[in-house]
């Protein structure tokens, strides 16, 4: 993958589906094909493995696919990502943020739940904080 933003000129997801052939990808190997996020060592005349070149659009196009597949796989199972010891670990972990932060993260899940219900009624309002909210909130005149 690009290391940064600028290697890659930000080109988006859709910008490259037509480079990607469509190949499976299922034994593809992405750390052995050569991509480099900076164009590789491919001479500038030839269109295979300089940035913005053939070759390297294809690759390009191929991770994007790889990410998209991905995410459309877990996009509503995140867990799923990780294994059964990762995701036990990541529980006691949020367990213990809980206790030291005074289930602060818990509270910041509630409230993001409650705006993104409120946003799916039709009646959402925002209000944006610099500080913690619950000094603020009385402040708006709201509890």
């Amino acid at each position: 993958m690009c290391s940064c933003p600028q290697e890659c000129d930000q080109v988006h997801v859709e910008d490259v589906a037509s480079d990607d052939n469509g190949q499976d990808l299922s034994n593809y190997s992405f750390s052995t094909d050569g991509f480099s996020g900076s164009g590789g060592s491919g001479s500038h005349g030839s269109s295979v493995g300089v940035q913005g070149g053939v070759d390297w659009m294809r690759k390009l196009a191929f991770r994007y696919r790889k990410v998209r597949e991905i995410y459309d796989k877990h996009k509503s199972n995140v867990g799923g990502l990780l294994s059964p010891q990762r995701k036990e670990a990541l529980q006691r972990l949020r367990a213990e943020i809980e206790v030291l932060t005074d289930s602060w993260l818990g509270t910041a899940l509630k409230s993001l739940l409650l705006i993104q219900s409120r946003y799916d009624s039709g009646s959402f309002r925002s209000l944006i904080l610099s500080d913690i909210p619950f000094p603020t909130l009385p402040r708006t005149g709201h509890s």
